[in-house]
């Protein structure tokens, strides 16, 4: 499988290569999709984009972001942060009294 699994968390969205993503599944009204060595929680799946352009992240956006990112990306118009699956961003965690 090529592409990127594109994600949404809240009102970002996220981008993680598809050929990290080893499960997909629906938990409620969550997703959650084993990718590296961790899992991702997502509120929606937008689908796979198999031709994302990933730019690097610039000083200017790597000063103010505090979490590892491979770059940012375009999907459907909108901007996409592009993830390592080994070191994932708290926001695709479950956050405080959400349940799996």
């Amino acid at each position: 499988m090529s592409g990127f699994l594109v994600l949404r968390r809240g009102p970002a969205l996220w981008g993680v290569a598809s050929a990290a993503v080893w499960r997909l599944s629906q938990r409620g009204a969550r997703y959650q999709v084993a990718a590296g060595t961790g899992e991702l929680t997502a509120d929606e799946i937008l689908g796979v984009a198999g031709d994302l352009a990933v730019w690097p992240l610039s000083r200017a956006v790597t000063r103010f972001w505090p979490e590892t990112a491979l770059g940012l990306a375009v999907f459907a118009g909108r901007p996409v942060v592009v993830i390592d699956p080994a070191r994932p961003p708290q926001a695709l965690g479950l956050e405080e009294g959400e349940t799996e």
